[in-house]
């Protein structure tokens, strides 16, 4: 391992090249996780909607958007959708650029929890937009660290 350097350290292992070597400073992104329950029978309506999240996603957020997709569905007819933002503001533009798709989803399944993580500083910024969907909070502690190519 390098020792640190400026605002940023670089961590290395021997048995990998220096060519994949990882720059890591300090994490400031913002994370959302909303859970979704596919409601009884509508499980090919809300998955043929995905496509249009990721379509929109990927036209309008190269900017602000650091990591997005689903996961499941789950036995139990569960999906997660797995989002990073570089902050609050970005976050916030998502929900703006997804609210049709959101809307159609939200016909054939519910949130069942928001989990929405980051600096204190950023999660004060989307209390109040949130507050509608009455999301779980975690701050994001001291030290935390992010690769540098995100």
């Amino acid at each position: 391992m390098q020792q640190p350097r400026s605002s940023h350290s670089t961590f290395s292992s021997s048995s990998t090249s220096s060519a994949l070597s990882m720059a890591l400073v300090e994490d400031g992104c913002v994370t959302l996780v909303p859970k979704f329950k596919i409601k009884e029978g509508m499980m090919d309506e809300y998955m043929a909607n995905l496509p249009k999240f990721l379509e929109l996603v990927k036209a309008n957020e190269q900017d602000t958007c650091l990591h997005y997709g689903f996961v499941g569905p789950t036995d139990d007819n569960l999906v997660i959708c797995r989002e990073g933002y570089k902050n609050a503001e970005g976050l916030l533009f998502h929900l703006q650029n997804v609210d049709e798709p959101l809307q159609e989803a939200l016909r054939y399944a519910d949130i069942v929890s928001i989990d929405v993580q980051g600096p204190s500083s950023e999660l004060e910024k989307l209390k109040e937009p949130l507050a509608a969907f009455s999301p779980t909070y975690y701050e994001l502690q001291p030290g935390s660290m992010r690769s540098e190519t995100l």
